[in-house]
């Protein structure tokens, strides 16, 4: 028996990275899955590879930003699994051109907030009557450690990132009369493919190796006070399991620190 067994997931930006790891870590125990991602082919291949493996997909191109593109996506989950008991929203990121509040291009925060935060918050407004209507379930949202901190330069991005644990515990406290839990986690530096594109890491190079030299740049998040604080997809998938299923059903509210202490110390 599956730790999700039962369960009907849609997960944004599902197409790679954090949301992709996450949707074959939830379909392996059990849950139908639905891949919303605005590149359709990414979107396809994350399908593909769940029903490889075993699982069942349903695959969808849709932009977060657009709150009829979600509804109607979220309608099709349900119609294909009979409901949606679980949201995990993964679409987002930051972008090179970030910066801090007195040197960053306004073109940032149009876009960094429409997608991190916008996006959140649409897919949210369109998925809970259907977890409602299913008798409860659970929401899962990505904030980031930079929204802990204060030693960020993007402040675009750490705006967004705070705005979504506030939404968070709003949610939490509003949506648990209709037996909803809302948490949120907090990755610190995850070596999805755009990260390793950043830093300069071959899409090839093992994880273990990866996360070595990843900590050997002594990036501005996490540095080597933090070995945990670097990690790769399928770690945060781990978390994001948790939080779905009923193992977590004391957790409500919550803002989940996946970043090997560097908020703390």
């Amino acid at each position: 028996m599956g730790r999700m067994d039962g369960k009907s997931v849609f997960i944004t930006g599902a197409g790679s990275g954090i949301g992709r790891a996450s949707a074959l870590r939830c379909a392996a125990e059990g849950a139908a899955i639905t891949v919303a991602d605005i590149n359709g082919d990414l979107a396809r291949a994350t399908a593909d590879a769940v029903v490889a493996a075993g699982g069942r997909c349903l695959s969808l191109a849709v932009d977060v930003t657009d709150e009829a593109q979600l509804a109607e996506a979220v309608v099709a989950a349900v119609e294909r699994y009979g409901s949606l008991t679980n949201l995990v929203n993964c679409a987002g990121g930051s972008i090179a051109a970030d910066d801090s509040v007195t040197k960053v291009d306004m073109d940032v925060w149009d876009h960094t907030i429409n997608l991190d935060l916008r996006g959140t918050f649409l897919a949210c407004r369109t998925a809970i009557p259907h977890i409602t209507a299913a008798g409860g379930g659970s929401i899962v949202n990505f904030t980031s450690v930079v929204a802990l901190q204060g030693n960020f330069k993007g402040h675009v991005y750490t705006a967004a990132k705070g705005g979504i644990i506030s939404l968070t515990q709003a949610l939490a406290g509003r949506y648990w009369r209709d037996n909803i839990r809302a948490n949120a986690i907090a990755p610190g530096v995850i070596l999805t493919e755009r990260v390793r594109d950043r830093i300069g890491l071959a899409a090839d190079v093992p994880a273990e190796d990866a996360v070595r030299t990843a900590l050997e740049m002594n990036a501005r998040l996490v540095d080597q006070r933090h070995p945990f604080g670097v990690g790769v997809p399928e770690d945060i998938a781990n978390v994001v399991l948790f939080l779905a299923s009923d193992e977590s059903r004391m957790v409500n509210g919550a803002v989940i620190p996946a970043e090997g202490g560097a908020a703390a110390y």
